[in-house]
């Protein structure tokens, strides 16, 4: 099974990669990358670099900027802005179980979003 490697986006809390990271996942923040206040073409483009789904609750800006290039390595959609801490990490481990059942079933995230809420609904989509 392919391991699930995830970038956190600036607007989450660095606290939750740490937690995950913790227990085994394999989960960089920004600031671990040393790219905070970098542009969203950046981070994006750093989570392709190193092989990493990128996760943001910025869905607007990044589901536009996704759809504007050739290429990316997948992009979870936190559909519910500001999260707490505790609500953004089941939000992300879910996520992560989802992503788990995609790749069992030989599906990747390249040029695929995962759209997911706090609520537990959810949807994979296609933006080229």
């Amino acid at each position: 099974m392919r391991p699930v490697k995830l970038l956190l986006d600036e607007n989450l809390s660095p606290t939750v990669a740490h937690r995950l990271r913790a227990e085994g996942f394999d989960v960089a923040h920004v600031r671990d990358r040393g790219i905070l206040g970098a542009t969203d073409a950046e981070v994006l483009a750093k989570a392709l670099a190193e092989d990493r789904i990128l996760v943001t609750s910025n869905v607007d800006d990044f589901a536009r900027l996704a759809s504007a290039i050739d290429v990316h390595g997948g992009i979870v959609l936190i559909e519910d802005g500001n999260l707490l801490r505790e609500e953004q990490e089941r939000v992300i481990r879910h996520s992560i179980a989802l992503i788990i059942a995609e790749y069992d079933n030989a599906r990747d995230l390249v040029n695929r979003v995962l759209r997911i809420w706090l609520a537990g609904a959810w949807a994979f989509e296609i933006i080229p």
